[in-house]
C-alpha cells in the first residue's frame, strides 16, 4: 500500500484543487443560469469550470511526475481518469457547437461514466487516498451515471438541472476531500 507523503501529495493539491475550483465554477454557472443571469456569462463560466475539472482529473491521475497520482502506477486508473478528463473537455466545448448530434452526448457520457468508474476502483485499490478520499470518486461516478441517464433520455425523471447541480457540487466536494487527504 502506498502512503501520502511529500513526494506523492501533489495529486491531492493540484488535482484536488482543480476539481474544487472547477466544480465551484461549474456550480456557480448552474445556479446563475437558474437565476436568469446572462446566458453568455453562465455559458463561459460553465466552460471554464469544466476545463478546470478536466485538468483536475488529469492531475489526480498523474500527479507531478506521472507515477505519483492517486492511482499510483495503475495504468487502468490513469486511463480512466484520462477518459474522464477528455469527456469533461468535450462536454466543455459542446455549447460552442450547436450542430452536434446526440452521438457526442453518448461519447461524453461513456467517457465520463466509464472513466470515473475505472478511476474509483483504482483509487480504492491503490491506497494512496485515505479515509473518505478513497471513496469520493465512486460518488462522482454515481452522479455522472445519474446525470447522463437523464441527459440521454434513458430515465426522463433525471433530466433536470438539479441532478446536474448536484453533480457539480459532488465534483467540488471531491476536490475538497482530496485537498484535505492526510497520511
Amino acid at each position: 500500500m502506498a502512503s501520502v507523503d511529500k513526494n506523492t501529495a501533489n495529486w491531492r493539491l493540484f488535482g484536488g484543487g482543480g476539481l474544487l475550483v472547477g466544480g465551484l465554477l461549474w456550480t456557480l454557472a448552474a445556479l446563475l443560469g437558474q437565476a436568469g443571469v446572462s446566458a453568455d456569462l453562465t455559458k463561459w463560466l460553465g466552460i471554464i469550470g469544466l476545463i478546470v475539472v478536466a485538468i483536475g482529473f488529469f492531475l489526480v491521475a498523474w500527479g507531478q511526475t506521472g507515477s505519483n497520482g492517486a492511482v499510483g502506477k495503475n495504468v487502468v486508473g490513469k486511463v480512466g481518469l484520462w477518459a474522464a478528463a477528455i469527456g469533461t473537455l468535450l462536454w466543455a466545448v459542446l455549447p460552442l457547437f450547436t450542430a452536434l448530434t446526440t452521438t457526442w452526448v453518448w461519447v461524453i457520457a461513456a467517457l465520463l461514466v466509464l472513466g470515473t468508474l475505472l478511476a474509483a476502483v483504482a483509487i480504492m485499490q491503490n491506497g494512496t487516498a485515505k479515509g473518505l478520499a478513497k471513496w469520493m470518486m465512486f460518488l462522482v461516478f454515481l452522479l455522472a451515471l445519474l446525470f447522463f441517464l437523464g441527459v440521454t433520455g434513458l430515465v426522463s425523471a433525471l433530466a433536470n438541472w438539479v441532478v446536474g447541480l448536484v453533480f457539480a457540487i459532488v465534483v467540488a466536494l471531491t476536490g475538497l476531500i482530496y485537498l484535505l487527504n492526510k497520511k
